[in-house]
């Protein structure tokens, strides 16, 4: 295999130890995205600033602003040069630019809600979230610590998608639906959501991230409504770490979960079925099995770096290094070039915070764009 780029060895880096951001580099950004924030920092894994390096090499990399408890001095520096950016630290550098975030972002509908409320975009696609807070309680996720639980409204869920296809600074170009897992009254509600968006956006694809419960999920239901792609996330193999961190999603139980993947793969074809894991809260051994599991129903794993958010019990779990990254998406792609799947996910821009990279420069799988990203 030929070596790591620099941009890509700084895709690790800045993933593990964040980003300063230099003077010089906050008034190039500001002249181009006025007083508007520089991420969504919706979810600890979407919380950094987003950058595409050389290379096409998207990256979600983390800033104190909004990761005081772990980003302290980070090695990497984002700085001015010439007429754009670079990042460099640790002897490597890489040319840079800057993601813009979408007008409606911190804008307010015209019932006086906020947007961000309902949806967030990143890179080039538009997440939208039916429930806030969750059902359940993982002890990585911000969603039950921070947002009590509710369901928002249908109308509001598909005014935003308008918008954020139509936003004049970042348009979307594809959807996914996701948010926090519905509780048992709630589970026909979600399933309406999922109709409604579908099919008054015909043209767009619309992927969907959820629990697999079945009332919701059904697999024959959703190939049949349309769904672009589905992610059903394992986030941890241990048994161990599962009940510790998971209990909720432990009570279903990893088998259910597999079970779930090999139907939905049937259903649609393994490449459109996709599975999550959280890269850092457990042996790399459990990580790789959890691979290993997912690519043998010809489902794609996707490795996910943990990022401790504040409001969560682990914000003080420490994150894992770049050396760790490195050796977790080595031994995961070398598992799905054996099984002959790819590491997800597919879109490049949505791999800012995950582990993968594009395909055109042998390291990676991510293979396609599903529109033009602004960048600056």
């Amino acid at each position: 295999m030929r070596a790591f780029t620099d941009a890509e060895q700084l895709k690790f880096g800045l993933l593990a130890d964040g980003l300063a951001m230099t003077s010089e580099a906050l008034g190039y950004i500001a002249a181009r995205n006025g007083d508007r924030p520089l991420t969504p920092a919706d979810y600890a894994s979407t919380s950094g600033v987003i950058l595409v390096l050389e290379g096409d090499v998207w990256v979600n990399a983390p800033i104190s602003r909004y990761n005081a408890n772990f980003v302290v001095a980070p090695p990497y520096r984002l700085v001015r040069d010439g007429d754009g950016l670079v990042v460099e630290g640790r002897g490597l550098a890489a040319r840079a630019a800057f993601w813009l975030p979408p007008h409606f972002q911190g804008e307010r509908n015209q019932a006086g809600e906020e947007y961000n409320s309902y949806a967030f975009t990143h890179a080039d696609r538009v997440r939208v979230s039916p429930i806030e807070g969750c059902a359940f309680t993982c002890t990585f996720c911000d969603l039950p610590y921070e947002f009590p639980y509710r369901r928002k409204s249908v109308e509001g869920l598909l005014d935003v998608v308008r918008v954020a296809l139509a936003d004049p600074v970042q348009p979307a170009y594809h959807i996914l639906i996701s948010g926090g897992t519905p509780r048992p009254d709630d589970y026909q509600y979600v399933r309406q959501v999922y109709e409604s968006v579908i099919t008054t956006f015909p043209d767009v694809l619309v992927d969907i991230m959820m629990v697999p419960i079945e009332e919701v999920m059904h697999p024959p239901w959703l190939a049949g409504l349309g769904v672009a792609e589905i992610s059903v996330n394992l986030e941890l193999w241990g048994e161990r770490e599962a009940r510790l961190r998971m209990p909720r999603k432990h009570k279903q139980g990893r088998d259910h979960y597999l079970n779930y993947l090999s139907r939905a793969a049937d259903e649609l074809g393994g490449e459109r079925v996709r599975s999550m894991l959280m890269v850092g809260l457990e042996p790399l051994e459990n990580t790789l099995a959890g691979v290993e599991a997912i690519a043998d129903r010809g489902c794609v794993p996707v490795l996910s770096p943990f990022r401790p958010d504040p409001s969560t019990p682990l914000r003080d779990h420490p994150v894992p290094s770049a050396s760790f990254l490195k050796e977790a998406y080595l031994g995961a792609r070398e598992v799905t070039q054996r099984r002959g799947v790819p590491l997800g996910p597919s879109c490049i821009p949505c791999a800012h915070n995950t582990l993968t990279f594009p395909d055109s420069h042998g390291h990676g799988d991510a293979s396609r764009t599903h529109g033009a990203p602004r960048v600056v």
